[in-house]
């Protein structure tokens, strides 16, 4: 009999070990695959997010490009065959002194441009300054998608820091009703004191089961932002947003795109100016050209050229696409001007907001003190019956709403944070 029970204390002890290593196995494995932390979620969502992949994939297209360009530069060697007959029958027929019956050839061509070494550099100039627009355009949207998923994050991680007050609350309220339906019992408190209490903490109940659905809800949400498959409920860290001072604008992303624009503008205007310089190309051929009416073993032969073309008047296009660009740089510098001011401020506005927003905090948390110190009092007093139920619902609901309060300020807080560093970015 005592061998039987040792046995099973030892198949008992064997199992709880077994359980507790599966347990902490479980643990190991969702804080090694789980994503809890802002950063986490940035790094899937910027992961995911096509349109990076689509951006490198143009950066790649404009070195292709650059290849191009360098290709073009290479002699263009082209064979050609062109075999014509024109028969003369009873004498019916094209004129044999347009035609000589025919024209036969098999020529191997070969035509080089001569491109100057600036129009050149101009070409190589544009290339490189698209592939900085498209590096800055793929910058700014990391900044947008980055802004809308800690906007989000936020939601959720404030949702998630009410919901554990809310729990605290309930369980709080969970113990006073064991208490006060005992003294109910025995006379200290009346039945519709205590049914008062009872409604209070019925609708404490709802009100959380509304707020779970809420968050859970809005958790799915950040995971649809970040191409998260997973719907289990993770728990968020508190967000770590750096950063609350304004940078100079001249520093942003959005500025320094105006810049790039003004590059492109020059670089276009440059263009132009090489399309009306002078053009010159060499070209030859070598192959068999005849009508094979003489010698026509003896048509083999070679020749070259030069080709000049200088522009002289085009309808005065060149003027007119000019007067086009300085439209266009007048719109830059207008929309430049516009930007500026409307960042200065919007910059200023933030930082204000940031500043009174934290002296609100100051004043919630100062009142959420009162307010848990009244509580905590009135628990007390509730105990032995020495204060009424009215009054402590009335401080229960002071402390929720203070509570509520405080942390709809942190928030707040965050958010207008991450606005700023949008702005900066």
């Amino acid at each position: 009999m005592y061998v039987l029970l040792r046995t099973s204390k030892i198949k008992l002890f064997v199992l709880q070990k077994f359980i507790l290593l599966c347990l902490l196995c479980s643990v190991c494995f969702s804080t090694a695959f789980g994503q809890n932390t802002l950063n986490d979620y940035l790094q899937v969502a910027l992961k995911n997010s096509p349109i990076f992949s689509d951006n490198t994939n143009q950066i790649h297209a404009l070195t292709v490009d650059s290849l191009l360009i360098g290709a073009r530069l290479k002699p263009q060697l082209n064979f050609t065959s062109n075999n014509y007959f024109a028969p003369v029958i009873n004498g019916y027929g094209y004129d044999e002194v347009i035609t000589n019956r025919g024209n036969y050839d098999a020529l191997l061509g070969a035509n080089y441009s001569f491109i100057g070494a600036d129009n050149l550099n101009n070409q190589f100039q544009s290339l490189r300054l698209q592939k900085q627009v498209l590096e800055l355009t793929t910058k700014l949207n990391e900044r947008d998608l980055k802004q809308t998923v800690t906007a989000q994050y936020i939601v959720v991680y404030g949702e998630q820091q009410a919901l554990f007050n809310s729990e605290k609350i309930l369980e709080a309220l969970r113990n006073e009703n064991v208490l006060l339906k005992k003294s109910t019992e025995k006379g200290i408190y009346r039945q519709t004191d205590y049914l008062s209490f009872l409604v209070n903490y019925n609708q404490q109940q709802l009100s959380y089961n509304q707020q779970k659905l809420q968050t859970k809800n809005d958790l799915f949400l950040l995971n649809y932002l970040c191409g998260i498959p997973d719907t289990t409920t993770i728990y968020l860290a508190e967000p770590e947003l750096n950063g609350s001072s304004r940078i100079n604008i001249e520093q942003t992303s959005s500025f320094k795109l105006f810049i790039l624009d003004s590059l492109q503008l020059q670089n276009s205007i440059e263009q132009l100016h090489y399309q009306y310089n002078p053009k010159l190309s060499l070209f030859g051929d070598v192959g068999f050209n005849s009508s094979l009416l003489f010698q026509a073993e003896k048509n083999f032969g070679a020749s070259i050229g030069l080709n000049l073309s200088i522009p002289i008047y085009d309808g005065n296009q060149q003027n007119l696409q000019l007067e086009k660009f300085t439209l266009n740089e007048n719109i830059r510098l207008n929309h430049l001007n516009i930007f500026k001011k409307q960042l200065t401020i919007k910059q200023q506005q933030l930082q204000h907001q940031i500043s009174e927003m934290e002296k609100l905090i100051t004043t919630a948390q100062e009142q959420l003190y009162l307010s848990k110190t009244l509580l905590k009092a009135n628990n007390q007093l509730l105990e032995t019956g020495d204060v009424r139920i009215a009054d402590y619902i009335l401080s229960l609901t002071n402390f929720i709403s203070s509570q509520a309060t405080t942390q709809q300020l942190i928030s707040n807080r965050m958010q207008l944070i991450n606005q700023l560093n949008y702005l900066n970015y």
